[in-house]
């Protein structure tokens, strides 16, 4: 089965989140946004228990306001029948009655997870696609059923360090794994995987090696189908990692590069939830990974997504990290955005845009920038002029775009229409500027054409001038256009209009001479001389207008969540 539906209510910082999963999903969001608590749910509710112990949630778990608990834990998982085995697998006799076929004829099964704030205690139903109670015989071991078949693996490989120093094994007499020594794979990836876990400092490269050493032993252990269960998500994965190196030389492919890591993190942690949860033979675990940036260098990330995309298990990963989410298509992403009473969660939707405006988009800002897709604003200017200018100006007057989360993006290769289309889908707010000869005006046409007429004062701004230098000429900086022209900066008290009566030549001199980017830091360095007075009224309208967008397109306030996903 495919966890295709998470709808979480009154978790810690949660007040309604509901959000859409694929098989590979990719969670970004600003901090404080649920993407840590998102991972603790589904582990919560989709691990085992300790024998003897009864699911509960904890103290930290219940959200609070200034009166105390808000209300109770609500938490629904939606399950789908998926390719292969995903049918006969909900035909199973014990979900059988917690099933029910959904409007498209798919069988699915939705489970409710709740919480009681007086006592902690975790109860769980059934549901049908109503949300009503299902009367099911056995509810109990159902979901211990379905917990062996879905066990969540949460790779977090963001955690604190634990207190004290990590103390490394050392094996002054071996480096190398050896099955002769009484070394057992699982035991050894298991105990790598928990330093791994642990660390901020360098990784001894010994320790990666013995680690993947330990790997090949376990591939033959899933060979021979000793039941250890997870042979089907990592089989694969196994195989390609392990194939390029040379049987007999195992140690000279360890390293502590991306593929390295990745691999003794997942497998690592799929083993110890094998061992916690008695997770069945052919059971599909949830992986979940937090970070998957943490430690490694930005020329490694796009080997961390090879890993992750070779898994043969559902996947969710959270990211802060722009490099990384340049190796992401677009598809996968799901943005989380904190509102007053719930987050939400975007993504992009099907036909919004063609393939060849995904081919384009994709290469402009997945590509590209990745780091784009993390901003509260798009400021979409046409190149690189006014890419720089703006940030300079916003610098003048007291703002920080960047910190802000305003980002400056170029349209000119790709199209107005569909970066406002995946803006719009993602929940990111925009702004456009565009010249004003006859390419700005159809630039504005567009943009103008995806807002309310009410609302198109907030998004578009075309310049009263042919181009942003006939602007600032016309704003008072004719002086640093003159000089770098060529020409004589008129004496005090005679207008440059009368010495000079043809701008518009003076202006295109001075880019034949330099460059439109160079000129315009020229300017900005003149601005700043002057202070917030020389900013030019239109810019500075168009510089306050994004942040305004951007600080009321997140909420700070305690309310929060829900999602459309």
């Amino acid at each position: 089965m495919l966890l295709t539906r998470v709808s979480i209510t009154n978790f810690r910082g949660i007040s309604r989140l509901a959000l859409g999963l694929d098989y590979t999903t990719v969670v970004i969001g600003e901090n404080n946004h649920g993407k840590t608590s998102l991972l603790d749910v589904l582990q919560r509710c989709l691990s085992a228990p300790e024998e003897g112990e009864r699911p509960a949630w904890e103290y930290r778990d219940f959200r609070r306001g200034p009166d105390g608990v808000v209300g109770p834990i609500r938490v629904v998982l939606g399950f789908e029948a998926g390719e292969g085995d995903a049918a006969p697998v909900l035909a199973d006799r014990l979900f059988t009655a917690a099933s029910v076929p959904g409007p498209d004829g798919v069988p699915r099964l939705r489970v409710e997870f709740a919480g009681d704030p007086a006592t902690g205690a975790m109860a769980a139903r059934f549901l049908d696609g109503e949300g009503a109670p299902l009367d099911v015989n056995d509810p109990e071991a159902t979901l211990h059923h379905l917990r062996q078949l879905h066990p969540v693996v949460v790779v977090r490989l963001a955690e604190p360090a634990a207190d004290g120093e990590l103390d490394w094994v050392t094996h002054e007499d071996r480096l190398d794994f050896d099955p002769l020594y009484g070394d057992d794979p699982e035991e050894v990836i298991t105990q790598v995987y928990h330093r791994l876990m642990r660390t901020r400092g360098t990784i001894p490269s010994e320790e990666i090696r013995r680690g993947i050493q330990a790997v090949w032993h376990l591939r033959a252990d899933l060979d021979d189908g000793d039941g250890v269960g997870l042979g089907g998500a990592v089989g694969g994965l196994l195989d390609r990692l392990l194939s390029a190196a040379a049987a007999e030389t195992p140690a000279q492919r360890a390293g502590s590069g991306s593929r390295s890591l990745g691999l003794l993190l997942v497998l690592g942690s799929l083993l110890e939830v094998r061992s916690a949860s008695g997770a069945l033979a052919g059971s599909s675990p949830i992986i979940a990974i937090e970070e998957p940036e943490v430690h490694l260098h930005p020329m490694l990330l796009s080997s961390t997504w090879d890993v992750i995309q070779g898994l043969r298990a559902q996947t969710l990963v959270t990211t802060n990290s722009g490099e990384f989410l340049s190796q992401v298509p677009i598809q996968h992403l799901r943005r989380l955005v904190r509102r007053p009473d719930r987050i939400e969660a975007f993504r992009l939707r099907e036909r919004t845009l063609s393939p060849d405006a995904l081919r384009r988009v994709t290469y402009h800002v997945r590509a590209k920038r990745g780091v784009t897709l993390f901003a509260r604003c798009w400021l979409l200017v046409e190149g690189e002029t006014e890419f720089w200018l703006l940030q300079e100006l916003a610098r003048v007057l007291g703002y920080d775009l960047g910190g802000e989360g305003v980002r400056c993006v170029e349209f000119a290769q790709c199209g107005v229409a569909p970066l406002v289309s995946l803006a719009k889908d993602l929940g990111i707010e925009w702004h456009l500027l565009s010249d004003g000869d006859d390419a700005g005006v159809a630039f504005a046409a567009d943009a103008s054409a995806q807002v309310s007429k009410r609302k198109r004062r907030d998004h578009v701004t075309r310049l009263p001038r042919r181009n942003i230098e006939m602007l600032l000429w016309h704003h008072g900086y004719q002086d640093v256009f003159l000089q770098a022209a060529g020409f004589p900066v008129p004496g005090a008290g005679t207008p440059a209009a009368e010495e000079h009566p043809n701008p518009r030549k003076v202006v295109e001199r001075a880019v034949r001479a330099h460059s439109r980017p160079d000129l315009a830091l020229r300017v900005a360095e003149e601005c700043a001389r002057r202070g917030p007075d020389g900013v030019p009224a239109p810019l500075r309208r168009v510089i306050e207008t994004s942040v305004r967008l951007a600080r009321a397109a997140v909420s700070d306030g305690f309310e929060t969540e829900r999602g459309r996903s």
